[in-house]
């Protein structure tokens, strides 16, 4: 259990920085929603850390128990009502008088616990992988299934009701997949905190588990999606760290529940978890080699669709370098996915690949009038011109002064160009003339 519990303290840091970065960079307008976000996740913190402490509880500190009982069932306790404080306190009175309901019920639950732990227990079995707590049964394991049960059903409730009032597609979807991932969650905490805790105590960091997973995966949509108004460029490196550990940790998850599942043992030796590791660490180095390569096989691929992101991730990055034109036209007409890509400034042409074209025909491309609106000329091309250049476009610069001239060739894939083809390489178009206008400056 050493790995998993490594894991459950790893998950319980992270789960309470996410909401300590969401607080922080909460703006007033979002500060209560952050509140109780920030709430939820040192809930879910106490939670994951309180189970595996007491997997890993040695004898001698018998008299703790007791303690990280209460613990765990606080933790459980605060996640939920706070869950219900995020997803319900804006919905007006009935979100409020729900909120303070289970906050006053789960309290008392904690409260009865702490004064008396023969409630929810009977003893504890110390053993050398991991420890069994022994459910009492009766009135209060009960109420605790039924507490729990219908507080997941509640802010389950309110959580469909926010995905009803969400328009983003990707917000609505950002809750659709919390509210997926809570209800799981709170099922196999049912299952395995409470009523399988004593023939299966070593499957209890399950639930805790699964509710962190989910309330991290939850961080990214707010972050992604501005689900929360938030502030503060720190927060785009602390995101990205822990979004980067949660997924180590997901993967050392599955990388033990394969191989605990094929070898029949108990826990990977420490040489396997640190030979992982540093397999983790190198992928994560090669990450920006892997996605160069992935992004250039994609551009080769027979198919119509563009890959936006990394075609304006890789023109913010030549913004930020001396732009070589020729270098630039070749990356537009590989990405672009058409045979011949050319620059025509100030009479000079910076093409994707050679071509001989006459001075002449150049000079009445130049001349060619500009659009209303938009990018695309109105031209006939010249016969010199017209195995090579299909569509004729202005390049613009920030102040949409007109400068020069882009020369685009037929489509390589051989395919017609469709209207969403169109807008899509207009919009590269329009910042690589930014880019362009910005380095001859």
């Amino acid at each position: 259990m050493q790995l998993i519990t490594s894991l459950l303290y790893a998950v319980a840091v992270l789960t309470f920085l996410t909401g300590l970065s969401i607080l922080f960079g909460a703006t007033k307008q979002a500060r209560g929603s952050a509140v109780w976000f920030c709430i939820a996740t040192v809930g879910a913190a106490v939670w994951s850390s309180a189970i595996a402490a007491f997997l890993t509880l040695s004898e001698a500190h018998a008299d703790l128990a007791p303690l990280l009982v209460v613990g765990i069932i606080a933790g459980i306790t605060l996640t939920d009502v706070a869950l219900i404080g995020y997803t319900g306190w804006d919905f007006g009175p009935a979100g409020k008088v729900a909120t303070l309901v289970f906050a006053a019920l789960g309290a008392a639950l904690v409260g009865l616990q702490a004064y008396d732990s023969s409630r929810f227990y009977t003893h504890v079995t110390f053993g050398n992988e991991f420890n069994t707590i022994h459910t009492a049964g009766g009135w209060y394991l009960y109420l605790l299934i039924a507490f729990f049960f219908l507080i997941s059903l509640v802010y389950s409730g309110f959580l469909g009701k926010i995905i009803a009032k969400t328009k983003n597609k990707g917000a609505k979807n950002g809750f659709r997949l919390f509210r997926a991932g809570l209800s799981v969650g709170g099922i196999l905490a049912l299952v395995f905190d409470l009523l399988l805790l004593s023939s299966h105590p070593h499957l209890s960091w399950i639930g805790p588990m699964a509710v962190s997973i989910s309330v991290i995966t939850f961080y990214y949509s707010i972050v992604r999606y501005r689900i929360l108004a938030l502030r503060g460029d720190w927060m785009n490196i602390l995101s990205y760290i822990i979004l980067t550990v949660a997924g180590v940790i997901v993967y050392l998850m599955i990388f033990y529940a394969v191989f605990t599942s094929m070898f029949r043992v108990s826990s990977p030796s420490s040489d396997m978890l640190v030979f992982n590791l540093i397999m983790v660490a190198i992928f994560l180095l090669l990450m920006p080699a892997v996605s160069e390569v992935s992004s250039m096989i994609r551009a080769f691929l027979p198919n119509r669709h563009l890959d936006m992101g990394y075609i304006v991730k890789k023109l913010n990055l030549l913004n930020k370098q001396n732009v070589e034109l020729k270098e630039l036209a070749n990356f537009l007409a590989t990405q672009l996915k058409l045979d011949y890509v050319g620059f025509l400034i100030n009479g000079r042409l910076y093409s994707s690949r050679p071509v001989d074209l006459p001075s002449d025909a150049l000079a009445q491309l130049a001349k060619t009038k500009l659009p209303k609106s938009g990018l695309w000329q109105d031209f006939t091309p010249p016969r010199e011109l017209e195995e090579t250049v299909d569509r004729l476009a202005v390049l613009y610069n920030s102040r949409d002064e007109a400068f020069g001239e882009i020369l685009l060739g037929k489509p390589s894939s051989r395919h017609i160009l469709e209207k969403r083809d169109l807008i899509q390489i207009e919009m590269v178009l329009r910042l690589a003339g930014v880019i362009i206008d910005g380095e001859a400056k």
